[in-house]
């Protein structure tokens, strides 16, 4: 007599073409989740590392910690709210930091063109340890008598500020817009490439006047082979990124939303010391 695999129970009677493996879909559905963590432990294996490097090959760090930054904050709102933790954050938090690891691991620029390792990442590195390598005794620094302390009796004069320098003026308090104008600015702007676009992906929410509201920038964290699973954003002078949305568009829409509540908040006001 067949039993269900997962709880032992007895199997119906066959009813279709096929025989059935278990018996009720939530005994299947646990079958189900189990194969698939033994999937993710098999992936997240120390010996597969070197698959996830050539996963990220294309992602830069400073992008990868930030989606990193960015998901251990949703785990943490989740576990805060008792909601159940995201998938995608959990797949995050689990392959980023073996990525960032292995690549802490490999051997610098300098060292890697020493050994004769080609480095395609950086060419600047590779042109600086020919440079040095041709002078194998660079001279030393000449070594200064450190000076001596002055006495309490000795009178320091002030330094003399620069002829021509500019006078010293306190840093622009930002301005709250109104609901009405920030509306206006975030549905006049549009995307436009960053100068870095070749390398990061990126692309600039630029508003009519020049003035840059945010960054769309791509998500990575899934399981194809570019890594990439939707688009984030995050504001101008900020490291904090939201997402992933499945568009460009969309997370651009978002991030203007997120610059107009910016925009409109009420500017807190400090005591400061003359």
């Amino acid at each position: 007599m067949a039993t269900c695999p997962v709880c032992g129970g007895v199997l119906p009677a066959q009813r279709g073409p096929r025989a059935r493996r278990y018996c009720s879909r939530a005994c299947q559905a646990k079958a189900y989740r189990a194969r698939q963590r033994q999937d993710q432990e098999h992936r997240m294996a120390p010996g597969k590392e070197r698959e996830l490097l050539e996963a990220y090959a294309d992602v830069p760090a400073m992008e990868l910690a930030e989606n990193l930054a960015g998901a251990a904050r949703r785990l943490a709102g989740a576990l805060n709210a008792g909601l159940p933790a995201d998938g995608f954050d959990l797949d995050v938090v689990a392959r980023v930091p073996i990525v960032l690891a292995a690549r802490a691991r490999q051997p610098a620029p300098a060292a890697r063109a020493l050994h004769g390792i080609p480095d395609h990442r950086s060419k600047v590195s590779t042109v600086a340890v020919i440079d040095l390598a041709t002078d194998a005794t660079p001279p030393r620094p000449e070594v200064q008598d450190p000076p001596s302390e002055p006495s309490r009796d000795d009178a320091v004069p002030p330094s003399p500020e620069p002829v021509g320098a500019p006078a010293k003026t306190a840093p622009a308090r930002r301005k709250r817009l109104s609901q009405k104008t920030a509306r206006a600015v975030a549905d006049g702007a549009r995307l436009a490439k960053d100068a870095d676009h070749r390398d990061t992906h990126r692309w600039n929410l630029i508003a009519e006047d020049g003035t840059v509201l945010g960054h769309v920038e791509p998500s990575y964290g899934g399981t194809g082979r570019s890594g990439r699973n939707g688009w984030n954003y995050r504001l101008a002078d900020t490291f904090v990124s939201d997402g992933p949305y499945k568009t460009r568009e969309a997370a651009a829409v978002q991030c203007a939303l997120a610059w107009t509540r910016v925009a409109t908040t009420p500017v807190r006001r400090t005591l400061t010391g003359d």
